[in-house]
């Protein structure tokens, strides 16, 4: 067990009890705003319709966004009480949540205090916060993945870090001790090695759900990690059967979920895209974002899986926040995927609320998926029953200096420490 000195304990609890204040007052005002006419819901929300994912029926079609909070526990990384309790005040009946990203194999490995899925321990660790999702009648998928070149060689054993060609990036990352360290270039990864990965992804899939309880996969081919680097023109420049063409470069991610698929069902697996990503050093030209999409299409909807996410990272609020770029892309990617897309297609990047209702209305998303709002309005489904919109939300969770922890005694701060608020007395 941990043991920390009273003044830490002290501080810690004036920075908590100094964040509840903020939020109190945030309440207040959210409170007042869905009491009034211009944000209360004159009708039910189409997000609260039920939906079928994969062999499931979910009872509305908001969901928990993947979203890495560097909460497990120090040492170990293995997931904690905090983390599920973190991911039961979110869960709700008849709803999906997605875990942060775990690599599946420990050269994967990205951040520290970040999961891993990449052995029977760490898959078993999660199988207490799943009961706990399950609990409360709600459905959870792991998300996995491979940094690729968004890790440092100290994070995986002191080996060069690996991507699909020896392509840097520039800015730095946490390592160890919490200093910052530049990102260093790639290895290209060799045919060979590029050919296992998809049975790493599809043993780590297998693992999450016998071991770990978790109803469905998400593979994670955006934020410039593994996936993703093959991809992009900008970081794949191989000339085997792994580069070049669009075909070529969506060959490891189609592979990857092939494998998935067939080891736990494709009513289990499901994919994350994010062309024209804005991270990791990786903007990609509105062309080949077009070229990527009308491949992946219809390539994806031949293989029936739980449904594909589908992030713009167009969402200005998002990039307000956390002072990033927006990508270099002027068209709605969700309604020019619709079309070419023959699935369960989910949402996200910086939406609203009342985007997401006319994106469901309009019939061009089946799931909306939600990050940053619940963060701090875990019960945000109800929140949307109760006739809450975007500006009656507790916007706390935009607070980019809450999203990480690096200090394990301040834990619980911005993770699962907001006020709980519940929708006027009336609401419907």
């Amino acid at each position: 067990m941990l043991r920390f000195a009273c003044t830490a304990k002290v501080q810690l609890v004036q920075k908590v009890l100094k964040l509840n204040r903020v939020s109190q007052l945030q309440l207040r005002a959210m409170a007042t705003a869905a009491g009034t006419g211009t944000d209360r819901a004159a009708s039910p929300s189409p997000l609260l319709s039920p939906v079928t994912v994969g062999d499931r029926q979910l009872l509305h079609r908001m969901v928990m966004s993947p979203m890495t909070r560097l909460r497990m526990s120090p040492g170990t990384e293995l997931p904690n009480d905090l983390v599920a309790t973190y991911y039961e005040q979110r869960a709700s009946k008849g709803g999906l949540l997605v875990t942060e990203c775990a690599y599946v194999v420990p050269e994967g490995r990205g951040y520290v205090r970040a999961p891993g899925i990449a052995t029977d321990e760490q898959a078993a660790a999660w199988r207490p916060v799943v009961d706990r999702v399950h609990s409360k009648g709600g459905l959870i998928y792991k998300q996995l993945f491979h940094a690729g070149r968004v890790s440092h060689s100290s994070l995986v054993g002191n080996k060069p870090t690996v991507s699909a060609s020896p392509v840097g990036m520039a800015g730095q990352l946490y390592v160890a001790g919490g200093v910052k360290a530049d990102y260093e270039v790639p290895r290209e990864l060799s045919t060979q090695e590029v050919e296992a990965l998809p049975g790493k992804f599809a043993e780590a899939a297998v693992r999450a759900i016998e071991l770990g309880g978790f109803d469905g996969a998400e593979l994670h081919a955006g934020n410039g990690y593994l996936l993703q680097s093959f991809l992009a023109n900008k970081t794949n420049r191989r000339t085997d059967k792994y580069g070049g063409s669009v075909a070529n470069r969506s060959r490891l991610l189609l592979e990857a979920i092939d494998a998935v698929a067939a080891a736990v069902g494709p009513h289990r697996t499901a994919v994350k895209l994010q062309p024209g990503v804005t991270f990791s050093d990786l903007i990609e030209p509105e062309e080949d974002v077009r070229e990527t999409l009308d491949y992946l299409g219809p390539e994806l909807s031949k293989r029936n899986l739980a449904y594909v996410a589908l992030s713009s990272l167009n969402g200005e609020p998002y990039f307000r926040f956390a002072g990033l770029q927006a990508p270099n892309v002027s068209f709605d990617l969700f309604r020019h995927f619709r079309p070419i897309f023959k699935g369960t297609l989910a949402i996200n990047g910086g939406l609203g609320i009342e985007q997401g209702e006319q994106y469901v209305s309009d019939g061009v998303a089946d799931l909306v998926i939600y990050g940053v709002p619940f963060i701090a309005n875990a019960n945000l489904p109800e929140l949307v029953a109760g006739g809450v919109k975007t500006a009656g939300l507790n916007m706390g969770g935009f607070n980019a200096k809450v999203w990480y922890s690096r200090n394990p005694a301040e834990d619980e701060v911005g993770y699962t420490d907001w006020p709980l608020v519940h929708p006027p007395a009336g609401a419907q």
